[in-house]
């Protein structure tokens, strides 16, 4: 969620403060954070050489997937109808194996290349863990997953002002006010909903349910050997706060890069350190317990490899796109054709996106580790492009 200032006399003001402690040794230089430049736009551009390195088989159930959302799917410019015709007949192209799906991209789509991020889009990998749980508090598991509790109220702006139609709002009654939600130090540290009857589970271990709050779904093996899924259910309201950034800034790291297995790895091995620097990210999230999934942003199954996230303020959900970067591990290239299902509390402003690689170790492991720059273009169908053009002209040809 990006935060914005309100105009006028109810101006709503989030103030955020930082403090984290300081490594004893020299810190180095702070990581460059890339920023978004001034104009967002779509720029349109000539298609790059269309190179899918998944099976197409992946791509027809994705596109099932996508379409099974109905109404809730959009492309740029591009109305549900308009873009549901277009990714059917994808879907029959992809579906026949001496199709060429290159030309036939090239042919009915036009490039939208995201001109939003200098140096090229952000790419970061998510996943969905595979963890060990209890239904009942018992020994070590002592660490609770919760349901959206139901005195949390969201608020959309729009429903009182349309100029605020892309801004929603968290918080609780208090005092017969409207007050913030509780932080995660309060939930955590403080346990201010224990005793409520919203544990979905708990867990034996504080990094790994942090991290699943990061992931947004995960599975949870029971003592019986039961499967428990859960997803995301809704949020305390709070901006997210990278702890990996803080803790490469403070120097805990050292050379370190900051990607997900550096950072679990530092907090096991800093116990002491742990709830100081977990409850640096105020935001937290809860859980519902779900039959299949994981479920994405869109409500519909993600698709391992073709699923991405992305700023849903920006960019529509169920639109097509093309990625060309490349895994962290290995530095094998990724060009593909995916679908945007899903976003996520760190996945804010223009060429950002997350790739969904899959469930349990090996998808942890690729993700976890993924954080590369690269190029994302979003397709337009063809019916869609002289509005595309109108309404932005740089789409025009």
């Amino acid at each position: 969620m990006r935060l914005r200032r309100f105009p006028g006399p109810a101006a709503l003001v989030f103030v955020f403060v930082v403090s984290c402690r300081t490594a004893p040794r020299p810190p180095p230089p702070a990581l460059p954070t890339p920023l978004p430049t001034a104009t967002p736009d779509l720029v349109r551009a000539t298609p790059p050489d269309v190179v899918d390195d998944l099976p197409r088989d992946s791509l027809v159930v994705a596109i099932d997937r996508d379409l099974e959302a109905g109404e809730r799917i959009a492309a740029p410019s591009c109305s549900a109808s308009e873009t549901s015709r277009a990714l059917v007949a994808l879907r029959d192209a992809a579906a026949r194996p001496d199709a060429d799906l290159a030309a036939f991209v090239r042919e009915q789509f036009v490039f939208g290349r995201s001109t939003g991020r200098s140096g090229g889009a952000l790419f970061t990998g998510y996943y969905e863990p595979v963890l060990t749980g209890r239904r009942r508090r018992d020994g070590t598991f002592v660490y609770p997953i919760y349901r959206r509790p139901d005195d949390l109220i969201e608020i959309r702006l729009g429903d009182f002002d349309a100029a605020f139609a892309a801004i929603t709002i968290y918080g609780r009654v208090a005092g017969g006010k409207l007050a913030p939600y509780y932080t995660r130090r309060e939930i955590d540290g403080d346990r201010v909903l224990a005793g409520r009857g919203l544990e979905i589970a708990w867990l034996d271990d504080p990094v790994a349910r942090y991290f699943l709050h990061i992931q947004g779904s995960g599975i949870i093996q029971l003592e019986d050997g039961a499967a428990q899924r859960v997803g995301f259910a809704s949020s305390n309201g709070k901006p997210y706060t990278s702890i990996g950034r803080l803790l490469a800034d403070d120097g805990s790291l050292g050379a370190e890069k900051p990607t997900a297995p550096a950072i679990q790895a530092f907090l096991r091995a800093h116990p002491e350190r742990q709830d100081d620097v977990l409850f640096q990210n105020e935001r937290y999230v809860f859980f519902r317990e779900v039959v299949d999934g994981p479920l994405g942003h869109l409500g519909v199954k993600l698709t391992d490899g073709r699923s991405i996230a992305v700023d849903a303020s920006l960019y529509p959900l169920g639109s097509l796109g093309y990625i060309t970067t490349e895994a962290s591990s290995g530095h094998t290239p990724l060009r593909r054709l995916v679908l945007v299902q899903d976003t996520g509390g760190a996945i804010t402003g223009p060429g950002r996106v997350d790739v969904f690689f899959g469930t349990g170790d090996q998808a942890g492991e690729e993700a976890g580790v993924m954080s590369a720059r690269g190029e994302l273009y979003f397709l337009v169908p063809r019916a869609c492009a002289s509005r595309a053009a109108s309404e932005s002209p740089s789409l025009s040809k």
